[in-house]
């Protein structure tokens, strides 16, 4: 299993504050060689309609490279989806990003063609403590 991300935390408290409860840390697959998402978290939508269920990918965009960074989250985010679709098709894969990611790498063309084209759902955190998320599902 791979070690956490830097903002780990963050985007896992910024959840709880939300009123998420985290579920699986991390979400593990039943894969050969396995494989996890960061989170799996759901929330009480409302009595009638049950449980809204997530899994999250976080990642930090750190690298001298955001194209780097974005095509090692993509592959990530496109395979986890394949195995989620099998396993627990009720639950929504999102992918982390800090709002650096947004305002940079996101904003631009190559960012914008893949989260759109590939139908990536993003959740966009702040490192500055109680900023709620932002969410910007597919």
């Amino acid at each position: 299993m791979s070690k956490r991300d830097k903002y780990h935390e963050t985007v896992k408290q910024a959840l709880i504050r939300e009123g998420w409860a985290i579920t699986h840390d991390p979400y593990m697959f039943q894969t050969d060689p396995k494989l996890a998402t960061d989170l799996g978290a759901e929330r009480l939508l409302a009595a009638e309609r049950g449980y809204e269920r997530i899994a999250v990918e976080i990642k930090s965009f750190l690298r001298s490279s955001q194209v780097v960074d974005l095509e090692e989250a993509i592959g990530q985010y496109a395979l986890y989806q394949l195995f989620l679709r099998q396993s627990d098709p009720a639950r929504q894969l999102y992918l982390a990003v800090p709002r650096h990611a947004l305002d940079n790498i996101l904003s631009r063309e190559v960012g914008r063609v893949a989260i759109e084209g590939l139908k990536v759902n993003v959740i966009v955190y702040s490192l500055a403590d109680e900023e709620p998320l932002l969410w910007k599902p597919q």
